[in-house]
């Protein structure tokens, strides 16, 4: 097949992005094309094309079946529409919010070129990378188009094909001596029952396969370093039910979506997720400063401490009881909605993304008369076992990164930020974010009596992310009617201790300074974000009587000086981040959300440990059974539907395809 030097120019909608990973692409070396009709000569087989039939656009594979067409790859659903060729001339900006799930194979075979024999000259199949013994990344296909990988999810999905032998119980000498790769360690796994013994990928392989999909996370919004659970946090060896494999978006295995295929035998899907996307971490560090040889605020692993360091957090918030508060009281005062809450700290002390996700929108080089409202927006995807966790959480009160010599790496690394920014105003953005990444330093904001370092940390969704739960202990509160100011008596009835149908200082600050603040902690509050200008402040403050004793010029200064500066939610904004444009949102406690959401995988990964969960012994390793395949059997790698044309996806708009929409259903009229 040739020698190629990687370039590591990366493939999508025609356009190469350049990557730190191994890539050979099909443009370098064109013996590596699978949009090639015709069967190829390979090292494995030269004579390759001797054993094809001659079919009138190419060549038909020789393999059992013979299968009567001669393209390896179609075009993606989702992207057939007529101005784009049927999908052959995709735009990336279509591309990379069609493609949502990265299917991880073994190939069965001895060397990527054998694999890409197999899979062109053979069976008629392609799959878009192919990672060879050495670790060099083979890229066959443009990301636009659908391979021939994972049968009825290839629409949504691209594959790599990891090369290994597989099954080390029948062949337990494979990679002796070493002219079929370099030995590899043998480890047990259970899939869908069966313990099999299986050979492990190389050093080599797992190292391209991080670099090229720490690349693909970040051209690719759509696809989360999630993997396949069967409870928070730990993986699922098992295929999963359809709708469930189908609605999942991440990092999957063959066996996952299909029960006759047991590829990628042993492959750790929770360690090399969490090995690309961070370290889970709190916003700021609970004490206030680092620990011995600490570097981020990484969540223990152990609930005792977990639970300790949320309680600083909480105290940082509620010891001090002048600040914003959770679900109202901003500035410490009035029963305004407040949907985060503030975190004292050290001017330019580190702020953490607790989560990993995508930086959506931020502003910097914004002051007020209360200081800084310079903020950024992520967007969160995440799985908690079997359930998708979509959410947000925003920053606000940032110290200016736009001032600093050495600026946090999402400045320096993002090239919309460079192109677009300006002093004050909000930026549209697209960048990965990792759990555990600097995003910001602390600033100073607060009126002249409360001004102080301080940061404002919210979480909020776009619809109630845990309504069936097992054992939920988020209460929601529905607000979404009652406009600027929390009217609901499981909130104001705990902290109004006059009666009076109003919030003061006094009230709020003995209520969040005592124990009931806890009787806050998990009440989820559906109302509009602060953020927003509709519906409109200046009406909102002079209706109620909360602010009756203010002048017309006063409440004009309170919104001129701590309110209009720090607005955002716009439809602009709305629209690019993927959520509802008039700003009614569910909030929760931040402290509450990351520490709870943490607490499952921790219970969780402890009950699986307990139960053996994942654990499989060498002993009890047997043969594959019959009808079990690894993809050098090239079942289960092609649908029917594949060929076909499905004309509901040219009802998608370029925008709604960016966002990760799938096909309308439809009826064809006869």
């Amino acid at each position: 097949m040739g020698i190629h030097r990687p370039s590591g120019k990366l493939i999508i909608g025609g356009q190469a992005f350049d990557t730190d990973a191994p890539i050979v692409n099909f443009r370098e070396g064109p013996k590596w094309d699978a949009t090639s009709p015709y069967c190829i000569p390979t090292q494995t087989e030269p004579g390759a094309i001797s054993r094809c039939t001659v079919g009138k656009d190419g060549h038909h594979p020789y393999g059992p079946p013979v299968i009567p067409y001669t393209r390896r790859y179609s075009t993606r659903p989702a992207l057939r529409q007529a101005k784009w060729k049927m999908g052959e001339n995709a735009p990336y900006d279509a591309v990379k919010g069609a493609i949502k799930q990265f299917v991880i194979h073994h190939d069965g075979c001895a060397s990527a070129d054998m694999c890409f024999n197999v899979l062109q000259n053979e069976r008629g199949l392609s799959c878009h990378f192919l990672i060879d013994n050495d670790g060099t990344i083979y890229q066959t296909i443009d990301l636009a188009l659908m391979a021939y990988h994972a049968g009825a999810w290839n629409g949504a999905s691209i594959g790599v094909e990891l090369c290994n032998r597989g099954d080390a119980k029948k062949e337990p000498t494979y990679y002796a001596g070493g002219k079929k790769g370099p030995d590899r360690r043998k480890i047990p796994c259970k899939i869908n029952g069966h313990t099999f013994l299986a050979f492990d990928y190389t050093d080599e392989q797992y190292e391209a396969l991080k670099k090229l999909s720490r690349a693909l996370l970040r051209l690719l919004p759509n696809l989360p370093a999630e993997y396949p659970q069967s409870s928070p946090g730990v993986q699922t060896w098992d295929t999963m039910p359809t709708h469930a494999s189908f609605g999942f978006s991440g990092f999957i295995g063959h066996y996952h979506l299909i029960p006759e295929k047991w590829d990628p035998g042993y492959f750790d899907f929770k360690k090399f997720c969490s090995g690309i996307r961070g370290e889970l971490c709190f916003p700021v560090f609970p004490k206030g400063e680092p620990g011995k040889g600490q570097d981020r605020p990484v969540v223990p692993q152990e609930t005792g401490e977990l639970k300790a360091d949320a309680a600083l957090l909480y105290k940082m918030n509620e010891a001090r009881a002048d600040g914003g508060f959770f679900p109202v009281g901003p500035w410490g005062d009035s029963r305004l909605w407040h949907g985060g809450v503030h975190l004292a700290g050290k001017a330019n002390d580190w702020v953490f993304s607790p989560f990993p996700g995508r930086l959506v929108a931020a502003r910097m080089g914004a002051e007020s008369p209360v200081g800084s409202v310079n903020f950024i927006l992520i967007r969160h995807l995440m799985s908690l076992g079997t359930r998708k966790v979509e959410f947000y959480s925003l920053y606000m009160h940032l110290a200016d990164e736009m001032k600093e010599g050495q600026p946090v790496d999402w400045i320096g690394k993002s090239d919309l930020w460079k192109q677009r920014a300006k002093p004050g105003q909000v930026v549209l953005l697209d960048e990965p974010i990792e759990a555990g990444a600097k995003i910001g330093r602390i600033g100073k904001a607060g009126p002249a009596e409360l001004s102080r370092a301080q940061i404002h940390v919210e979480i909020f969704a776009a619809s109630d992310q845990f309504a069936d739960y097992p054992g939920s202990p988020w209460d929601v509160i529905d607000g979404s009617s009652s406009g600027r100011f929390c009217d609901a008596e499981k909130v104001n009835g705990l902290i109004d201790t006059n009666k009076d149908g109003m919030l003061k200082r006094p009230e709020l600050s003995a209520f969040y300074s005592g124990e009931g603040a806890q009787g806050l902690h998990y009440k989820v509050t559906f109302n509009v974000s602060e953020w927003t200008a509709e519906p409109n402040w200046g009406e909102a403050l002079r209706q109620p009587k909360d602010f009756k004793d203010l002048k017309k010029e006063d409440i004009e200064a309170m919104l001129a000086e701590q309110i209009t500066p720090g607005l955002w939610w716009t439809e602009q904004v709305a629209t690019h981040a993927r959520l509802p444009p008039d700003g009614v949102v569910y909030h929760y406690h931040p402290v509450t959300f990351v520490s709870w959401f943490n607490q499952q995988l921790v219970e969780s990964a402890a009950l699986a440990k307990q139960n053996n969960v994942g654990v499989a012994k060498a002993e009890d390793a047997r043969e594959v059974p019959k009808g079990i395949t690894d993809d050098r059997g090239g079942e289960g790698m092609l649908s029917v539907s594949d060929t076909e044309e499905d004309p509901c996806n040219a009802k998608l708009t370029l925008k709604e395809l960016v966002e990760g929409f799938d096909a309308p259903e439809c009826t064809v009229s006869k």
